[in-house]
């Protein structure tokens, strides 16, 4: 599947890549785009055990693009809701609900929705050199989208930071509050990158969807719930290599 700014292919049939492709544009996101990714995302087929997020060019993606109504528009409440807040969430959405590991390859600025890509990764490898902004309040818009996406990724302290300050935060701080996972040199990143999604294409469909889960369920549940939900997941993922 490929439009004019975003790719969507398969580099084996294990691993599924979208690749963001305006360049030019800071690969800043579209309405369609979203879309796109959104649709790839859904009609993933069962081999799929892996989806790399990359983009091409300078930056990993700068924001959002052509969301706000025009000046002098006339809008109501449900008319933006429905125009610019249920897309970009309903898109953050389907990135969580990828049942396999996701894994965000990030160079340059990754800023508001670039920035929500990167924390709503299971894995996101960044270059030193790359930074991570939320800059909304520059522009008096109130970033409660991209937050909705950060919430449950950083500290409170850590996300008043970001939404408040607006100043960028360099890689290596950005893992430090716990909105990446890993910081490689540059001419390091690709490899690191390559290395981390052979080890998943690697792994069985049963074991990557059980983490997968109880990535995804545990920060809700109780210890009590944890622990039968950790036994239930062990005992299925490996029952599948003794049938």
């Amino acid at each position: 599947m490929r439009t004019e700014d975003v790719r969507i292919s398969k580099t084996s049939e294990r691993v599924l890549v979208v690749t963001l492709k305006r360049p030019d544009q800071g690969n800043a996101l579209t309405a369609e785009m979203a879309s796109a990714i959104q649709q790839a995302l859904l009609s993933m087929d069962a081999e799929t055990r892996v989806v790399l997020l990359e983009a091409a060019g300078e930056n990993f993606c700068t924001g959002r693009s052509g969301a706000m109504p025009k000046a002098g528009s006339r809008a109501t409440a449900l008319d933006l809701r429905l125009a610019v807040s249920d897309p970009v969430l309903d898109f953050y959405e389907a990135l969580r609900s990828v049942p396999v590991p996701v894994v965000a390859r990030v160079q340059g600025r990754a800023a508001g929705v670039g920035c929500a890509i990167a924390a709503l990764a299971d894995v996101a490898i960044a270059a030193e050199s790359a930074s991570f902004q939320v800059p909304e309040m520059n522009h008096d818009i109130a970033p409660t989208l991209v937050m909705s996406a950060l919430a449950d990724r950083i500290p409170r302290a850590a996300l008043s930071r970001l939404v408040l300050t607006r100043g960028a935060v360099a890689a290596h701080e950005a893992k430090v509050l716990g909105l990446i996972g890993l910081v490689v040199p540059d001419d390091k990143l690709e490899p690191e990158t390559d290395r981390i999604i052979g080890q998943l294409a690697g792994n069985s469909m049963p074991v990557l969807r059980a983490v997968k889960a109880f990535l995804r369920t545990s920060p809700e549940t109780s210890f009590a719930s944890r622990k039968e939900l950790a036994a239930l997941m062990n005992c299925v993922a490996t029952a599948e290599r003794f049938r």
